[in-house]
């Protein structure tokens, strides 16, 4: 873990932003996937607390999503110790990322910079049931999507051409056999919760509604799916969001910045138990999957969210053959937030 340089990165940033930086990076490893949940708001008050209120404050964000209701409480802790909000875009700022965004006063975007549409994807208890062998006693559940279950209803009325209420009924009964009427419900409502939340957010700094109804359809209803990616040209020109380009150091400073996150983190390297496991029997490995990062007393003051897993290989017996190695197993120890202090855990 490059701690070093990542606090010489976060310290140019504040140099040339003139503002304090505070780092939030949840990350999308494959098999080892973090999201922004409550969890990270007492984290977040106290790097806050640590910083103080100062007149900029600037968030660099690095999420593949998560709450949108924990998004809106971060931009309200935000606010509590600044009155000017910028929120730095390296790379992906996705769903509850983009709706964080949407609060802030500034949102400066880098060169690879991502945003996406806001619409919800809803986990209940209600949820349809994931295809495929289950565990027992642990059933796996699909998350439903607003535009999933819109995309539905819209094939029956555009493309298969049901027009007539009793036709539509007949559909709205298919859906429901297949999806419980309580998590079409729970869609509903969450697609209604985060497009007033983005109202509220841009409401912030914005006065004017006609742009604000535009930019809220834009992001909940108009963009193709869910994964779509929005790049800084169609989020200025098209979507309307007002969109800050950094100067060339700022933007090499970071993605710097994100690339040190991207090392540490192994961003781009899907979790292989196997891999992990190599040829031993059995291992104990630490795995670093997220962070919230800022400076306070000339230290890098850090949360870094820990899974403790022990990765085994059982001798198992097939027919006929003996002392044959099954595939890695993996359980989990531990998992959750340490506190540090340039790379060391208090």
């Amino acid at each position: 873990m490059a701690v070093q340089e990542r606090k010489e990165l976060i310290e140019k940033l504040e140099k040339n932003l003139k503002a304090r930086v505070l780092t939030v990076v949840t990350g999308d490893r494959q098999g080892m996937e973090t999201r922004i949940a409550p969890d990270i708001l007492p984290l977040v008050s106290e790097h806050l607390s640590n910083i103080k209120p100062t007149e900029d404050l600037a968030l660099f964000l690095y999420t593949p999503g998560g709450d949108t209701i924990v998004g809106w409480g971060l931009v309200s802790l935000l606010r509590q110790y600044s009155e000017k909000i910028s929120v730095l875009v390296p790379f992906r700022a996705l769903s509850c990322g983009t709706l964080i965004a949407l609060g802030a006063d500034n949102i400066i975007m880098g060169t690879h910079g991502f945003l996406s549409p806001i619409d919800p994807s809803v986990s209940s208890p209600f949820n349809p049931q994931a295809p495929g062998v289950q565990q027992p006693g642990l059933a796996t559940l699909l998350p439903v999507s607003v535009e999933d279950m819109v995309g539905f209803l819209d094939l029956a009325r555009t493309e298969i051409g049901l027009e007539n209420e009793e036709s539509m009924v007949e559909v709205i009964n298919i859906l429901a056999d297949k999806v419980h009427p309580l998590a079409l419900g729970a869609v509903y409502r969450a697609r209604e919760q985060t497009s007033s939340l983005a109202k509220r957010l841009l409401s912030m700094h914005l006065q004017d509604e006609d742009k604000i109804d535009h930019i809220v359809k834009e992001l909940t209803h108009e963009l193709p799916t869910h994964n779509y990616l929005i790049g800084r040209s169609e989020a200025e020109n098209d979507i309307k969001i007002d969109i800050k380009k950094p100067s060339a150091e700022i933007d090499r400073i970071m993605w710097e910045l994100y690339k040190d996150y991207e090392n540490w983190l192994k961003l781009t390297k899907p979790f292989s138990a196997e891999h992990d496991l190599g040829t031993e029997q059995n291992k104990t490995i630490h795995y670093e999957r997220a962070a919230v990062e800022s400076i306070c007393n000339g230290k890098l003051c850090q949360h870094i969210f820990v899974t403790e897993n022990v990765i085994f290989r059982a001798r198992g017996t097939l027919a006929g053959m003996q002392g044959v190695d099954t595939p890695a197993l993996v359980r989990t120890l531990s998992q959750g937030w340490v506190a540090a202090e340039d790379g060391k855990v208090i």
